[in-house]
């Protein structure tokens, strides 16, 4: 099986590369500061995130998810998306149905694209 294989479907890859050597006009250094800072806001917000669902706040839900979805697709992270826009979108329409399984998503994507640039920057040293 070939990537193509793979790729079938509406899969969204975990990061999108093109999208995050654009954000940092390929200047691997500039990478390097950009996804610390994304995964350090990452972290925040998706610990906010968690507080906000366990107190029911819409309000603030709706809020952080719209924050780390905007930032996670500015800089490629597309992987996260999905369930930030789901967990958005019901925020949104006034209840957290299913927020704590959308939020456990993101939260394993994130980890799953925090694996993947370590891996990324490991192999493109720049």
């Amino acid at each position: 099986m070939n990537d193509s294989d793979s790729d079938s479907g509406a899969a969204i890859p975990l990061v999108d590369l093109e999208q995050l050597q654009s954000a940092c006009d390929g200047d691997a250094g500039l990478m390097r500061e950009l996804l610390d800072l994304y995964f350090g806001q990452a972290d925040e917000i998706m610990a906010g995130l968690g507080q906000a669902i366990a107190a029911g706040d819409v309000g603030q839900v709706d809020h952080l998810a719209h924050k780390l979805a905007g930032s996670s697709l500015a800089c490629g992270m597309s992987a996260l998306v999905p369930a930030l826009r789901q967990l958005e979108h019901n925020a949104k329409s006034g209840h957290l149905q299913g927020a704590p399984d959308w939020f456990a998503q993101a939260g394993v994507q994130l980890e799953a694209v925090r694996r993947y640039m370590r891996d990324y920057l490991a192999q493109n040293p720049g």
